[in-house]
């Protein structure tokens, strides 16, 4: 274990902040997982490397943070998951989801195969390509933290999310100016802004932001357009 982290008692009074409850089996999971990745992120590079005393406090805290808006036995993805972040707590804490983890670098997938090998979760799938060029995975809910501008979060993953399910990307600043931004987009790609969320994370006391959007169902399509027929003399 790294020095100075919480024991079991504090860190499951702070994930009950959060609205979980967590196991001593699940606590020690969480362990094994920060002691894997901060043993793989001194090869490549996978979170900063002036995190790793902060590993369980702050990236798995964060992680477990969104399960509040996931609701019960939902199928999801964690677009560009990289460290395995929110995916692998989420599925270690939530054992009703079913999550794919989406990842295109290959060393990060080598990672996130060797933890999900060592973690053994059956809730969880390794995809080793890149979101946009994946076919439609009919998620209720995905899930992108601190990845790509707004922009391109949309159009690389909208196609995975079924109609009514949830996208939610955790942001820090300017997420008010990157919404207005995106209105255009957010209709084509039918897109409803749903809520946002701020949750004070135990611990470090960060303020995160979600941003919630809903897939619209398609609109019918146009009936066509009825034909008029000259009048007959």
């Amino acid at each position: 274990m790294i020095p100075g982290q919480p024991d079991y008692p504090a860190f499951a009074a702070a994930v009950r902040q959060l609205g979980l409850e967590i196991t001593p089996d699940q606590f020690a999971r969480l362990l094994v997982y920060q002691e894997l990745l901060a043993d793989w992120n001194t090869r490549i590079n996978l979170i900063s490397r002036q995190d790793t005393a902060r590993i369980l406090t702050y990236h798995i805290i964060d992680s477990l943070a969104v399960s509040r808006f996931i609701p019960e036995k939902a199928v999801g993805a964690d677009i560009g998951s990289g460290a395995g972040l929110p995916g692998i707590p989420l599925a270690i804490v939530r054992s009703d989801l079913q999550l794919l983890l989406i990842e295109s670098i290959q060393k990060k997938c080598h990672f996130l195969e060797s933890a999900s090998a060592r973690l053994a979760p059956q809730n969880v799938r390794i995809l080793c390509a890149r979101s946009e060029q994946l076919p439609p995975l009919n998620c209720d809910i995905l899930l992108s933290r601190l990845t790509a501008d707004l922009s391109r979060t949309l159009r690389n993953c909208y196609h995975h999310l079924k109609p009514g399910g949830r996208l939610i990307i955790y942001k820090s600043e300017n997420w008010q100016t990157e919404l207005k931004r995106n209105a255009r987009l957010l209709k084509r790609l039918n897109l409803k802004p749903a809520a946002t969320e701020t949750v004070r994370l135990p611990f470090t006391g960060i303020e995160r932001r979600f941003i919630i959007l809903t897939r619209l169902a398609a609109p019918p399509a146009s009936p066509p357009a009825e034909q008029k027929h000259p009048n007959k003399k």
